[in-house]
């Protein structure tokens, strides 16, 4: 069994590794939105958001407290996209 200072520290990590992933995926997925490529991107947001709540779910063993985590991540998620912004640019293939 793993001590609660192991248990919080992992749970810090990943909540900031997966804060990460999902502002880079809504970033493409924003930036794709006209392309069919939209769906894997947007896709791979929920995927991931599965994966994170049944990790801290694993670590937690608590529904709710993991529930939780998974809102503020969002907000904070969400947070990062309005106050830091999205990527703007275009695609470009790499043989022009």
């Amino acid at each position: 069994m793993k001590s609660k200072a192991v248990i919080y520290s992992e749970l810090i990590i990943m909540s900031i590794n997966y804060i990460m992933i999902q502002y880079a995926l809504s970033n493409m997925a924003m930036l794709l939105k006209s392309n069919p490529l939209f769906i894997l991107f947007f896709a791979s947001e929920v995927w991931t958001m599965g994966i994170y709540w049944q990790k801290s779910y694993e670590l937690t063993q608590r529904k709710m407290l993991s529930a939780g985590l998974l809102i503020l991540c969002f907000a904070i998620q969400v947070g990062l996209l309005y106050f830091v912004g999205r990527t703007v640019g275009e695609m470009v293939p790499f043989w022009q």
